[in-house]
């Protein structure tokens, strides 16, 4: 590539990541059985937050779901145009609520802002985890006001951006997850890496000063504001980090860096193989929820 060609690129890139954009909601609880009831809330910086809570009969466990950029609480309609360049398939989040729901779990299931039908925060700007943090609060403090889930024991379920903004939570407010069972982390993600694979691979040099100076520019964050491995060691409860190990826009030391940085030692790192396609990773519990079940029925 050519200097314009670069700068084109690594504009476009930052750009991408600066903005939220929202995908439609195609599926509810309801279209697989399960009673639901639609709940807001607001997040500790008071924007508001739309998602389902899903009941399970009898139970007092609770897992609280967010998700991926670009996705919702349904998860992401990549079946259909224009969202199908990452792969082609469908993202169904309900499937695994369902899972969980039958096997005996409470869900609370939540737009992050600028995604499904939650607000705007920061005039649509994304902090890959960056402000989203605030986000992760208010769900739980949400889960504490509610009488019938304020004594549950409670698991997070965290993917990538949400990830992201659960180890910034962690660390910036570490009393608010002392009753924090466990946690499963799917394919968090720090920039250096991304970067790697998007601009250093390619080429480009100076790629990280080229970045952040257009990243800064759309966004105000720079590359490490948001770097889940920088958070890791937040991390204080029981977790299993999940990874497409071929992913081909991180790379493999990301996740092992990440898992390797988590204190407690009752951790897990879970390879998904075979594919170098990321949404895999984010559909892989949809498909086979046996590991993902078995990890919290032990730790809850």
């Amino acid at each position: 590539m050519d200097p314009t060609q670069e700068d084109a690129l690594i504009d476009r890139i930052a750009k991408g990541v600066s903005y939220s954009f929202r995908t439609p909601i195609l599926r509810r609880p309801s279209d697989f059985e399960m009673d639901y009831e639609d709940v807001f809330f607001p997040a500790v910086d008071g924007v508001m937050l739309d998602g389902w809570f899903v009941p399970a009969q009898g139970s007092d466990k609770l897992i609280i779901c967010n998700h991926f950029i670009g996705a919702n609480r349904y998860g992401y309609p990549g079946h259909l145009p224009p969202w199908d360049q990452q792969g082609g398939f469908e993202v169904n989040l309900v499937q695994a609520y369902k899972a969980l729901h039958e096997a005996g779990y409470n869900v609370l299931a939540y737009d992050l802002r600028g995604h499904g039908h939650s607000a705007d925060g920061a005039g649509n700007i994304t902090g890959v985890g960056a402000i989203e943090w605030r986000d992760v609060i208010g769900s739980m403090r949400y889960a504490r006001s509610r009488p019938d889930t304020a004594r549950m024991k409670v698991g997070l379920h965290s993917l990538c951006m949400g990830c992201n903004a659960t180890f910034i939570a962690m660390a910036r407010h570490p009393e608010e997850f002392e009753h924090i069972a466990c946690m499963i982390a799917l394919q968090p993600l720090s920039a250096a890496p991304f970067i790697e694979r998007a601009l250093i691979d390619q080429g480009v040099k100076n790629a990280y000063e080229r970045f952040n100076e257009r990243y800064s520019y759309y966004s105000s964050f720079r590359h490490t504001d948001s770097n889940a491995i920088a958070w890791a060691h937040a991390v204080k409860c029981p977790t299993m980090v999940v990874q497409v190990k071929d992913d081909v826009t991180t790379k493999p030391t990301d996740a092992q860096g990440i898992h390797d940085k988590l204190p407690n030692p009752d951790k897990k790192l879970l390879w998904i193989e075979g594919t170098p396609v990321r949404y895999e990773g984010y559909r892989y519990f949809s498909r086979k929820p046996e590991e993902m079940i078995a990890w919290y029925d032990a730790h809850m």
